[in-house]
């Protein structure tokens, strides 16, 4: 198994940054790597079952459903299902809000383990790094602007 964790510092107090980041229904809004989400039938989006059928910029189709959260604790877990055209099984990630008292900042995280299938050890881990970090500097950049 595959571990890919990230971090960075979010210039905006962890409430804020919770409003966006914390919607599950609408990561397409600050994840420039996903065009559009639609959640299926079953679960409410701020609910443990949930799942979202997600569009990304180059086309690709996956399904997520969402394994834990908790807006108390500012973090939900997701995984990608199986069944997904990228060269992985097993996949299982969590976003994580930490408070960063100095400066009334946050700490992002994302932590992803995945299984990339044979032929795709080094592409596989570098994609997801690579689309987690865009993530990322939307975020920041969301905020640097103001909110």
């Amino acid at each position: 198994m595959t571990e890919i964790y990230l971090s960075a510092v979010i210039p905006a107090p962890i409430g804020e940054v919770w409003k966006v980041v914390g919607d599950y229904a609408h990561i397409f809004e600050w994840h420039p790597v996903v065009e559009k989400t639609v959640m299926k039938e079953g679960p409410a989006a701020d609910e443990v079952g949930s799942m979202r059928h997600c569009t990304l910029a180059d086309g690709t189709q996956i399904l997520e459903r969402q394994t834990a959260r908790s807006d108390d604790e500012y973090y939900y877990g997701y995984t990608i299902t199986d069944d997904s055209p990228m060269p992985m099984t097993n996949h299982e990630a969590t976003v994580r809000l930490r408070e960063i008292t100095d400066g009334d900042r946050t700490l992002m995280e994302w932590h992803t383990r995945l299984d990339p299938d044979p032929g795709a050890e080094e592409e596989m881990p570098a994609m997801m790094r690579q689309a987690l970090w865009a993530g990322f500097e939307s975020v920041k950049a969301r905020f640097d602007s103001g909110g």
